[in-house]
């Protein structure tokens, strides 16, 4: 749960940068289509919608690269707060990060 409705999420490669790409979603909405991982990260600004219970943002791996499986490492900086996350997704199925917003 988190307290404020506006997230910051960076995805890197986690572990040997190897030709992993991913497509994010967040709540359905295509937010990045065959982005490359690496040690640089994407970046993307996030509001989340009061409206649901449950906010999903949904990694999908494009491919494997060298090293299966696509992983991923998911920092989420609400506020002064931050969160890591490792992401493992296939061509099978995809990681997803579900985040509620706390009631205020």
């Amino acid at each position: 749960m988190v307290e404020d409705d506006e997230l910051k999420v960076d995805l890197y490669d986690n572990g040997e940068i190897d030709g992993d790409s991913v497509s994010v979603f967040f709540n359905g909405k295509l937010m990045v289509t065959h982005q490359r991982l690496s040690d640089k990260p994407i970046t993307l600004k996030i509001k989340l919608d009061p409206e649901v219970e449950d906010n999903d943002l949904v990694m999908f791996a494009e491919n494997l690269g060298s090293i299966p499986p696509n992983t991923a490492l998911m920092i989420v900086t609400v506020g002064d707060q931050r969160f890591e996350v490792r992401i493992t997704s296939t061509e099978q199925t995809s990681g997803t990060v579900r985040f509620k917003l706390k009631d205020q």
